[in-house]
């Protein structure tokens, strides 16, 4: 069987949702969500996954010739900034906040620990200085695409007794999908008193995600592609204004 190819002379344009709470990319307006919201954090026992957020996914050529989402730091510095505000105000029913980092077995990757940025002298294995963990805000370390293999994540939300799962990070079309897939397959959700699907109570956020250009595919398509196969299916893709506004009216 012959390589696949793109033909540069068949080049369709990508769909591009518009970018709104009811229609954020990877939902087109046709289609409902499972949920018509996330569920608030004081009724659901809900956790925050930030998945690779680290330094060596800023290089400027590494990873491919542009990257989409370009909102991407400013939404997970607002995501974050509204859990760790709610903790502080609800500590009797707080959302659960883990970070993931990969510490990539690539001698070449600018996430192997041993990379450094020639300029700033700053680990690639360190976090975005958006995302950096609080003291008690736990710090996984895997070395693969997925956050449950090689670490305790399963375990940890599992004790938690986790009802909602929300995720953000890099990148969309590989850590963070491999994660949501994972997360889906392996159930790690316990049942909520409404019995919501699981793909109901896994939420990805759209614009807190991000991913590069690659095979001839400008980087907005490859993301947006990634995360209209994962919603309904493994996720519910929703945008970080809505996730923020379902924590902060528990406040």
């Amino acid at each position: 069987m012959a390589p696949f190819s793109r033909n540069p002379s068949h080049n369709p344009q990508p769909l591009r949702p518009s970018l709104d709470a009811s229609n954020p990319p990877g939902v087109t307006k046709n289609k409902k969500l499972h949920t018509a919201e996330m569920l608030t954090p004081n009724s659901t026992r809900t956790a925050l996954l930030l998945v690779d957020i680290q330094q060596g996914l800023t290089h400027p050529t590494h990873w491919g010739p542009e990257r989409s989402s370009p909102d991407f730091e400013s939404n997970v510095k607002s995501v974050l900034s509204a859990a760790r505000s709610y903790n502080q105000k609800r500590p009797e029913t707080p959302i659960l906040i883990i970070h993931v980092h990969n510490h990539s077995t690539r001698l070449t990757s600018p996430l192997h620990p041993s990379y450094v940025f020639p300029d700033s002298g700053v680990a690639g294995v360190a976090p975005m200085e958006v995302a950096a963990p609080l003291p008690n805000e736990p710090v996984l370390l895997k070395s693969v695409n997925s956050a449950f293999i090689g670490t305790n994540l399963e375990d940890r939300l599992r004790a938690f007794n986790t009802e909602q799962l929300v995720i953000l990070g890099l990148s969309t079309d590989e850590c963070v999908s491999t994660t949501v897939r994972m997360a889906a397959n392996l159930k790690v959700l316990a049942d909520d008193v409404l019995c919501t699907p699981h793909e109901g109570r896994i939420v990805l956020l759209s614009d807190a995600t991000a991913a590069w250009a690659k095979g001839g595919f400008d980087a907005t398509t490859v993301h947006e592609v990634h995360l209209a196969s994962l919603n309904h299916e493994f996720a519910t893709v929703e945008t970080t204004g809505h996730v923020v506004r379902s924590i902060m009216e528990c406040v």
